[in-house]
Order: structure tokens, then C-alpha cells, then sequence
């Protein structure tokens, strides 16, 4: 059963490569692993696409949810308490997860290589590890949002960020630090040596 499934499936690629003979970075291979263990920069741009996408997404709704609860001077729709926190998500969402990764994420991974004539990233690799750190910090801040959430603001300013608050700041902390990660675990960082050393590369 098996075997004739594989055939099948090797079949149907065959057909879906004749009809588009060229090969991209599309249709190079199918399935999620092939996405999850990529090393191509064009798709590794295509995941972080995906992912600030989903950010946004999430930061938008919170955005919403601020104008509704600005409509009137009351609170109509919710308490202080909850409207810090929702502020606070929303900035964390917007500027930790959307608005700093984005362009050099998307755009960055997608053009650099096509405009300077490479093949791909130095060290794509580390370019695929770059995302998968990156997910892991939003993994972790989105738990501690939905676990109850902070209320310190998306700046962390003390005493509110200190022990004086009792919301999950402390995980919420680990996880936007975990995606800066990303970009800062050392000089010049993971972000930046690979692009600046694509192109230096003669």
C-alpha cells in the first residue's frame, strides 16, 4: 500500500514538473520538511514572511481593541488593568516581532543575493538557525501573553518591569531577548554577518 502510494506521489511530481519545467524555489521540492530544513534564502524569506505576518496579525487585533475601548471615555470594554496589557502586547507584538524583523527578514534574505548576482547567503545555515531563534522568542513572549500577559509596557521601563509587577514579565523579557538573539549574539551578529559577508564576498 505503501509503495503505491510513493509511486503515485513520485508520479504526480513528475506531472506537476512537466507542466512547469523550470525549477524554483517553489516547486525545487514539496512538502513542510522541505520548508522547515531549507537552506534556500528566497523560501527562508517566505518563512519570515509568514511569520511577521502572523505577528501583525496578532498585533493588529490588539490595536482594534484599543480603538474600541478609546470610542467612549468609559470602559466599556475593558478594565484599566487590561487595557495597560493589551497596550503593552500590542507594542511588543508591533515592534519586537513585526517592525524590527520584517525588512531585513523578508526583504534582506530575499534581495540581497539577487541584487549583488549570488547564488545564495553566506552561511544559509545559520540563516535558517536565525529564524528558528527568532520563532522561539515569539513562542515564548506569545505564552506569557497568554498566560496572563504584562502590563509594564512595550518598554520595560522600571519599577514597572521589577518586581513591583505581578504579570509575566519575566518571561515575556526571556523571550523578546531570545529573538534579539537573533541578531546580537555577538559583534557583528548573526543577521549581519551573513549579509555583510555576501557581500563582500567578490
Amino acid at each position: 500500500m505503501s509503495t503505491n502510494t510513493t509511486t503515485a506521489a513520485a508520479a504526480g511530481t513528475r506531472e506537476w514538473r512537466s507542466r512547469f519545467p523550470t525549477v524554483n524555489y517553489l516547486n525545487a521540492d514539496y512538502g513542510i520538511k522541505s520548508w522547515l530544513l531549507t537552506k534556500d534564502h528566497k523560501r527562508i524569506a517566505i518563512l519570515y514572511l509568514i511569520s511577521v505576518t502572523f505577528f501583525f496579525a496578532i498585533g493588529g487585533a490588539y490595536a482594534a481593541a484599543i480603538r474600541l475601548e478609546l470610542l467612549t471615555p468609559l470602559g466599556d470594554l475593558m478594565q484599566s488593568h487590561t487595557y495597560n496589557k493589551v497596550f503593552t502586547h500590542h507594542g511588543i507584538m508591533m515592534v519586537f516581532f513585526f517592525l524590527i524583523p520584517a525588512i531585513p527578514g523578508v526583504l534582506g534574505n530575499f534581495l540581497i543575493p539577487i541584487m549583488i548576482g549570488a547564488k545564495d547567503l553566506a552561511f544559509p545555515r545559520l540563516n535558517l538557525l536565525s529564524w528558528y531563534i527568532f520563532m522561539a522568542g515569539g513562542v515564548l513572549t506569545f505564552a506569557a501573553l497568554l498566560f496572563g500577559g504584562v502590563d509594564t509596557g512595550w518598554t520595560f521601563y522600571v519599577p514597572y518591569s521589577t518586581n513591583f509587577s505581578n504579570t509575566y514579565v519575566t518571561l515575556a523579557g526571556l523571550g523578546i531577548f531570545i529573538n534579539g538573539r537573533r541578531k546580537f549574539p555577538s559583534t557583528p551578529g548573526m543577521a549581519g554577518i551573513r549579509k555583510k559577508k555576501t557581500i563582500m564576498i567578490p
